[in-house]
């Protein structure tokens, strides 16, 4: 996760006080794993961001980062400085497909930027639970409006084993849903 100093959360709660209850701070990352990647930082209200958005508890506020920037910003820092916010993120540039990189992590970022925000726009979104490397088995959970959802069958076979065939066509990767498919009010129900 990204680091907020404490100098740079009390900064973001004295300009937040003046902004209506259910603000907080969007971090995010334009054009990145891109040598013209660059870092941002904007005010968000609730109604500003989904399920698919990760949404991290900071002291008294929320830090909301969007599944696609969130991979590149993990060892980013804010602070301040003379006043005003610094944010360094010295991966924003970095390839997360890479095969140097361990697998689970490459199927996590092709969930998160390939796959969730589709299935966003229905309320749901698939959260990694393990990646079992010996039988090549992927533990998943839905969240929000896929958990009940008669289409989830379909979610796996179509989005996620579809996409993870593509991105990683050596590699035969089973999904196991770990999911309470209880439906509830935000059940997707199109």
């Amino acid at each position: 996760m990204i680091l907020i100093t404490e100098k740079a959360q009390e900064k973001y709660k004295q300009l937040l006080a003046q902004k209506d209850k259910n603000t907080n701070i969007r971090i995010f990352v334009e054009r990145p794993g891109t040598p013209e990647a660059e870092c941002g930082m904007s005010f968000c209200p609730r109604n500003m961001y989904d399920l698919a958005d990760l949404v991290y508890e900071c002291n008294g506020f929320k830090v909301i980062i969007d599944p696609i920037s969130d991979p590149y910003l993990s060892d980013a820092v804010v602070d301040v400085k003379n006043d005003e916010f610094t944010l360094k993120a010295p991966s924003i540039s970095l390839n997360r497909l890479d095969p140097s990189i361990p697998l689970v992590k490459r199927i996590e970022f092709v969930i998160a930027t390939e796959v969730n925000p589709g299935i966003a726009t229905h309320g749901g979104a698939i959260e990694v639970l393990k990646y079992l490397e010996d039988k090549s088995e992927l533990w998943v959970k839905f969240k929000g409006g896929c958990v009940g959802c008669a289409s989830v069958g379909i979610t796996i076979k179509d989005a996620l084993c579809r996409k993870l065939t593509q991105r990683f066509p050596d590699v035969r990767i089973s999904v196991v849903d770990k999911t309470d498919h209880e439906v509830t009010d935000t059940t997707y129900k199109g």
